[in-house]
């Protein structure tokens, strides 16, 4: 987390090239560039919620691989969580579910992580800082992908010099992986495949799939779950037609606010007739903020590879279920608000974050009760690494997502600002990200 003032003031992190970002601000001045940096925007555009993005940036030689390893191990242990956590007691009390969805999640059998993507904070002492597990529908990888795309060429012409690209820089890249995916998973390709998502949410991100599946000939169906039926077969069924493959974008907060309208989607899950990414119980354990607190917590070591345990566990700061904790550490947490931040286990885009250093301490007392009361995750401040020179021309704060499917790194991106939560949702500018 960045607090925009204080001890986090100045530091610069090594590993984002400087050198770079100043040639790409003079070339940024250009017209074409004015153009092309208006032509990618994040956000809903039939909502009249498009932004544009800021100029790319780049990590110095050599980050790749790590991050690539990093990514790839955080999956492997989210789905050996999401395996055990039937099983386990231990899992199931500090991964806490709703009850409208502990039945379900409980009968799901899926464990996989097809996609998920990693927040990031990097540290001056190499710690990469893990902030965010979100094995959902991860947005923002294929906006960046397209981006990076659409920069290379006019770098190129200015001479300024770039890595290889990463897989989501092909425009076909949304829904080749996708069919592939559905094909390794189901043994059949897909010939129509529905977009799940609750109708008021942001499409920017499906839009991206729907356009890779119909340059592939996929037929595209787009619904809102709570519009699918339970067909004679049991499988679901959307206006009578079956539905067995789907991409769904729905964040846990509207899955657990939506499950008594869900009925039909959730067997569909549970009973395997329907295929999504990440599945039911991968998802709500993987893009849950309490999945970091067994990542964290040494007490688990024994559940995970000692190799990806080694390399996890050191990226993910310190994190608990509040709700868990002794007095002593609680009360710890609450006298010490600088270095401690406060996470709604299933909010998303910034909300349900309560960040220590920008909080009073009447609110921080009382975010604390919550936090015990509900089972928040507590997790240590890290701040965030700074910009010497932002896009706007002045000093930012900045966080780094990198998204990985099937265990390979396939995008990656930046996101400048000067609030304390640098979600795009909010004030955050994100940022295409050459690797």
């Amino acid at each position: 987390m960045a607090d925009g003032l204080g001890a986090a003031d100045g530091e610069c992190w090594s590993g984002l090239d400087e050198e770079f970002t100043r040639q790409v601000a003079a070339v940024g001045g250009t017209a074409e560039a004015r153009t092309l940096a208006g032509s990618h925007t994040v956000g809903d555009p039939a909502a009249g919620k498009a932004r544009p993005l800021g100029l790319p940036l780049r990590l110095r030689p050599g980050l790749r691989e790590e991050l690539e390893a990093l990514a790839a191990a955080c999956a492997r242990m989210i789905e050996v969580i999401a395996a055990a956590w039937e099983d386990d007691p231990r899992l199931r009390q500090v991964i806490t579910l709703p009850e409208s969805l502990r039945a379900q999640v409980a009968a799901a059998r899926d464990t996989r992580v097809h996609v998920l993507r990693l927040d990031l904070l990097p540290q001056p002492d190499g710690r990469w800082g893990v902030l965010e597990t979100n094995a959902n529908g991860p947005g923002g990888l294929a906006v960046a992908g397209r981006a990076r795309a659409a920069w290379r060429p006019l770098l190129t012409r200015h001479g300024i010099g770039l890595p290889r690209p990463l897989p989501a820089d092909d425009a076909a890249w949304t829904g080749r992986w996708l069919v592939g995916l559905v094909e390794r998973e189901t043994g059949r390709r897909p010939d129509t495949m529905a977009l799940l998502y609750p109708y008021r949410a942001d499409r920017n991100s499906v839009l991206s799939y729907q356009d890779g599946l119909r340059a592939l000939g996929v037929r595209v169906l787009h619904a809102d779950p709570r519009t699918l039926r339970t067909g004679p077969d049991g499988g679901a069924t959307l206006d009578g037609e079956p539905v067995r493959h789907a991409y769904a974008k729905i964040r846990l907060r509207d899955l657990q606010q939506l499950a008594g309208d869900l009925g039909p989607y959730l067997r569909a899950l549970r009973e395997r007739t329907l295929f999504v990414q990440n599945g039911l119980r991968t998802r709500l354990i993987g893009d849950n903020k309490l999945c970091l607190a067994v990542l964290s917590d040494p007490r688990f070591a024994d559940l995970f590879d000692p190799a990806d345990h080694r390399l996890v566990h050191r990226a993910v700061p310190w994190s608990r279920n509040l709700a868990l904790c002794d007095g002593p550490t609680v009360r710890r947490v609450a006298l010490d608000r600088g270095h401690h931040v406060l996470k709604s286990p299933l909010d998303t885009g910034g909300r349900g974050v309560v960040v220590g250093l920008e909080t009073g301490d009447a609110a921080w007392a009382e975010a604390v009760a919550r936090a015990v009361a509900e089972g928040w995750l507590v997790q240590e401040y890290l701040p965030s690494p700074r910009l010497r020179d932002g896009s706007d021309g002045s000093p930012a704060h900045y966080d780094l997502a990198v998204g990985a499917a099937d265990g390979r790194l396939v995008s990656a991106f930046a996101r400048t600002g000067h609030e304390a939560r640098l979600n795009v949702s909010r004030s955050g500018r994100l940022h295409p990200l050459y690797l």
